[in-house]
């Protein structure tokens, strides 16, 4: 735990030192990956499958913002899906104008929690993105997994829809339209992805904000623990498709970046927690102080001072004036000796 808190101290300086180059890098990445997981699930569209058309859409979101660049994504993921199905493509761009409107344009940073699961869910590590998310933002996380996952599954199923839309006899536009949102509806393994993702996060919330000893945790491990419990029940009665070894990978890796999260974010010492009671005209009041875990620095410099010249310096005489000591009035501080 010391070591990961000496890595925060670090890491800390680092970013203040070079937060104008570290910000734009890690977007540029974060964008990057985006891209080579968008061409390899619907690459459909042959000509936004250049890689140097990827690098320099990264670069431009590495300096924009985090509205503009979900935007930037959102319309290369419907040019490709515009290629399997203009039906597919206009269920992600009303799914996409709604999560703009009802909640990115009032919390532009979650968009951020968006790409990222996305991106877990699309490495099949569906399971870690609810623990990790849930301990490190709470209950503010719910709705941007929640569209994660919805776009998750659109992106997931795009070549799904193409086949079934090639072989139907439906040839109406609308028909088309409601047999994808009958698709979408009917898709139990999103139901449960959902439902798992949701009471994780809640419960973890509900549990860490208790003043127990130990909160984050219990609440660590309660939510990996009703997370797997959720997704059993969903594949034997639901007969959800999960595989087995993804999902238990998944929620290994979801509790250690939680407890990541946990000493990066809440590290306290609670043996050394001390219990206060107090008063005033109209309450009683019972506090309980917890002293946070504190990293001492070990870079301590220590300045040699040699012992030879100050004994040569004070056995030196000092010349004293034979005239008197002037005071300069305009400054009571400083004091001048003629020679």
């Amino acid at each position: 735990m010391y070591y990961l808190l000496e890595l925060r101290e670090k890491m800390k300086k680092v970013y203040a030192s070079y937060n104008v180059y570290i910000r734009p890098a890690v977007k540029f990445l974060l964008a990057l990956l985006s891209f080579i997981l968008l061409n390899a699930s619907i690459g459909y569209m042959s000509k936004l499958n250049n890689p140097f058309l990827s690098i320099l859409l990264s670069v431009l979101c590495a300096f924009l913002p985090g509205q503009l660049m979900i935007l930037v994504l959102s319309l290369f993921m419907m040019a490709h899906l515009y290629a399997i199905s203009a039906e597919l493509a206009l269920i992600a761009l009303c799914v996409l104008v709604v999560m703009y409107l009802l909640y990115l344009r009032f919390a532009p940073k979650m968009g951020y929690v968006i790409i990222i699961t996305v991106m877990l869910c699309g490495l099949k590590l569906y399971a870690a993105v609810p623990i990790i998310i849930g301990i490190g933002l709470g209950a503010a996380s719910i709705v941007p997994v929640s569209f994660g996952m919805l776009v998750y599954v659109i992106v997931k199923t795009a070549s799904e829809y193409e086949a079934a839309l090639t072989n139907s006899s439906v040839t109406d536009t609308v028909q088309h339209i409601s047999y994808l949102a009958e698709s979408f509806v009917n898709d139990r393994a999103f139901v449960v992805m959902v439902l798992a993702a949701v009471v994780t996060i809640i419960v973890i919330v509900c549990i860490k904000k208790m003043t127990i000893d130990n909160a984050w945790t219990y609440a660590l491990i309660a939510g990996a623990v009703v997370e797997f419990l959720i997704y059993i029940v969903g594949i034997l009665a639901l007969h959800a498709k999960f595989g087995i070894v993804s999902l238990i990978l998944g929620l290994i890796i979801g509790i250690v970046g939680g407890y990541v999260c946990k000493v990066l974010l809440f590290s306290v010492d609670y043996k050394r927690t001390e219990y206060v009671q107090f008063e005033d005209d109209e309450y009683y009041y019972y506090v309980k102080a917890v002293p946070k875990v504190t990293v001492v620095n070990e870079d301590v410099r220590v300045k040699q001072i040699n012992g030879k010249k100050t004994k040569k310096a004070e056995a030196q005489p000092v010349r004293r004036s034979s005239r008197p000591m002037e005071f300069d009035d305009d400054d009571d501080d400083s004091i001048t000796f003629d020679k």
